[in-house]
């Protein structure tokens, strides 16, 4: 095993527990890193897959790179899914509970002023 596969296998375990630990809110200040953690990765991948795949290297693909490939695939799938889906469901909570509030705070103030 080349070391980059080693690295790339400590790099893929590391971003998976930062991951999971921001997306179920584990730490205090998770929710906050959840959506930068989301855009660094992907950045990340992006970068790396136009470096080893551009069209200019002449390049054997080897089974580390189906890897790289497939696991990028996957990671960019199913963190637009979940993470996106994830912020959509936050938002759509926070607006309804606001809303409720909001509506409780008149109902008590106009029973307030009747009585």
């Amino acid at each position: 095993m080349l070391w980059y596969e080693k690295s790339y296998k400590y790099i893929q375990y590391t971003a998976y527990i930062f991951f999971i630990m921001s997306f179920l809110q584990l730490s205090t200040h998770a929710p906050e890193y959840l959506n930068e953690l989301n855009i660094i990765l992907k950045v990340i991948i992006c970068g790396f897959l136009l470096y080893r795949f551009n069209p200019l290297n002449k390049i054997i693909l080897t089974e580390f790179d189906k890897k790289i490939v497939f696991d990028s695939a996957l990671y960019l799938l199913f963190s637009s899914l979940f993470i996106d889906f994830y912020l959509l469901i936050k938002k759509k909570y926070v607006n309804l509970k606001q809303s409720k509030i909001i509506k409780n705070l008149h109902t008590i103030k106009n029973n307030k002023k009747f009585n």
